[in-house]
């Protein structure tokens, strides 16, 4: 116990030791840090806000008043404004199966793709080399793993939707969204 004592006595003497112009130009510093901090925080919540508003007007209230109005492209102050289709698609992991045999039963299934990966150990570099086909016969038991990259599955949704086929969007996780994109002259 006499130790902390101690070693809260040689502290205090270290702070004694502290030339007082060093001790106020270190306050002002850290207040400085923390009033740069408060601004961060407060700047980021300003973009937070201004990122839903922009969200809200292009894809709310520009959209539904071009709607009313009846166009889908206009030029105004020097831009165009044009409505733009945006598709979201992730498949639930609950209907992933059920999406692949569909997609498969419809002969779209060139977007699903086999991911097949094995791990090797420390001087295992010319086994990894085989053909994956001969893995069984070597006493490996390689994980495979489907799946439909984000982005093709995207781009599969979107086609559907503008070919006007039929595609169960629940089943793909999928929503559209009717934005308004604004482009410069």
């Amino acid at each position: 116990m006499s130790d902390i004592f101690e070693d809260l006595f040689d502290d205090a003497e270290a702070f004694g030791n502290v030339d007082a112009d060093a001790g106020k130009t270190l306050s002002h510093l850290v207040r400085t840090l923390r009033n740069v901090e408060q601004e961060i925080k407060d700047a980021e919540e300003h973009l937070k806000a201004l990122k839903q508003q922009k969200h809200k007007l292009s894809t709310e209230q520009i959209p539904a008043l071009m709607d009313e109005m009846g166009v889908e492209r206009l030029d105004v102050d020097g831009v165009t404004v044009s409505r733009k289709l945006i598709v979201h698609a992730s498949i639930p992991a609950g209907r992933k199966e059920e999406a692949y045999v569909w997609l498969r039963s419809e002969g779209l299934d060139d977007i699903i793709k086999n991911d097949v990966s094995l791990s090797f150990g420390r001087g295992e570099d010319n086994v990894a080399g085989d053909l994956v086909d001969r893995l069984s016969a070597e006493g490996f038991h390689p994980q495979t793993k489907t799946t439909i990259h984000p982005m093709t599955l995207k781009a599969f949704v979107k086609e559907r939707l503008e070919n006007g086929k039929d595609i169960d969007l629940d089943m793909f996780g999928a929503y559209i969204v009717n934005a308004a994109e604004i482009r410069r002259k």
